[in-house]
């Protein structure tokens, strides 16, 4: 038996054309919502700039994937601070 010659109800058929319509919606919106959540708090960030420096790494093991992981992210933020926090210091 096809899929195209089976007796499909006009009930399932609404339902499957709504949800085929509601998930391939796309809900538009302000890029302006963006700005106030993704403003860096330089506060918080300083804090974990000195718990990182503060950190014993001789305790830790490099080769451990997870290790690898949070270095490299620590590198990120370390870097985000940089840019954004440390010279809008030396701006003002």
């Amino acid at each position: 038996m096809s899929l195209f010659n089976s007796k499909l109800s006009p009930k399932a058929i609404v339902a499957t054309a709504i949800a085929l319509v509601i998930s391939t919606s796309a809900l538009a919106h302000d890029p302006k919502m963006h700005t106030q959540k993704d403003q860096m708090n330089c506060e918080k960030m300083e804090k974990h700039m000195q718990m990182m420096q503060n950190m014993d790494h001789s305790k830790m093991d490099m080769n451990d994937p997870t290790m690898k992981a949070m270095m490299a992210n620590m590198s990120k933020m370390k870097q985000m601070y940089q840019k954004h926090c440390v010279t809008a210091k030396s701006d003002s």
